[in-house]
């Protein structure tokens, strides 16, 4: 769903390597996300059940998108993996790319046709929440029955938006949206870890709820920001990164380099830490995970 949301905007006729290209960046986004979410699922109080997998079916883009899709993604009317994390609990379940789902828990799934894919989801999700589960899908032009146990994760959604620039953002507590741009500037996985590691850290310790969205950087002026609620998602994204398994070493030389790109923007505002400021704290920050690790401990801000 979160891949048609972000060819809302797209031009009418798209071509299939562009389709591919946007593909690959939102499965990219997504897996290091949930990896983040299921890192931290000790850290935040609204869990929810993550199965590992991205699904889409052609009936949740525009009309005049629905051909280029199916063409060049190979999507039909029934939902579809187009993405499995590795390691994740549809990966050990047998569930692989193409496979079109079915049933979820013995429950057929709504034809896309007549119910919003939010509702499938919403659906898809209450049932995993109970636990381990059946999965029916159909593959090579069979059924095939899984079963699979969910992981529990942090509530958030992740997905590329339209903005434009150097733009990331949490919002509602349940929500990080980053641009097409920051993707791009990521030079690593755990570069983009970073960045969605903060923002994750904003909607875990409730820093926008009731408010405008929080940003990393973009033109936003709202007042409801802090540098110190900077600060704290600035360390506590060291933690998620750390506890899902990323290079948190990054940390200060990205911000030596994201700073001169940004520093004519937002932070340069009075909302947002100095670039040289968030570099040295990381690195005050970083010891202190690499002591709680050397002694056997999970990574606790």
């Amino acid at each position: 769903m979160l891949f048609a949301l972000m060819l809302a905007a797209a031009a009418p006729s798209v071509d299939a390597a562009s389709l591919k290209v946007l593909a690959a960046a939102d499965a990219r986004l997504v897996a290091i996300g949930r990896r983040l979410a299921k890192g931290g699922a000790g850290l935040c109080a609204g869990n929810v059940s993550n199965p590992g997998w991205t699904i889409e079916d052609a009936e949740q883009f525009a009309p005049d998108l629905r051909r280029s899709v199916r063409n060049g993604l190979g999507l039909g009317d029934l939902p579809t993996v187009v993405a499995v994390e590795a390691g994740s609990a549809a990966a050990r379940g047998g569930v692989r790319i193409g496979d079109e789902l079915l049933a979820v828990g013995g429950q057929a799934l709504p034809d896309p046709s007549s119910r919003a894919s939010r509702d499938r989801q919403a659906m898809v999700e209450g049932i995993l929440a109970g636990g381990a589960t059946s999965v029916t899908v159909q593959r090579g032009g069979r059924s095939v029955m899984l079963r699979i146990v969910p992981e529990p994760g942090c509530a958030s959604e992740f997905l590329i938006g339209r903005g434009r620039g150097l733009r990331a953002a949490s919002s509602d507590g349940a929500r990080v949206t980053v641009s097409a741009e920051i993707v791009d500037f990521a030079a690593s996985d755990d570069e983009l870890a970073l960045i969605l590691a903060h923002e994750l850290a904003h909607n875990i310790l409730g820093h926008n709820k009731g408010h405008r969205p929080q940003r990393i950087a973009g033109d936003d002026r709202s007042g409801g920001r802090t540098r110190d609620r900077e600060r704290e998602a600035d360390r506590w994204a060291l933690y998620l990164m750390a506890r899902a398994g990323y290079d948190i070493r990054i940390a200060p030389a990205f911000w030596r380099r994201w700073g001169p790109r940004t520093g004519f923007g937002i932070l340069s505002d009075g909302s947002h830490p100095d670039w040289r400021d968030r570099a040295a704290r990381a690195e005050v920050e970083i010891a202190r995970i690499r002591t709680q690790q050397a002694s056997g401990q999970a990574p606790l801000p």
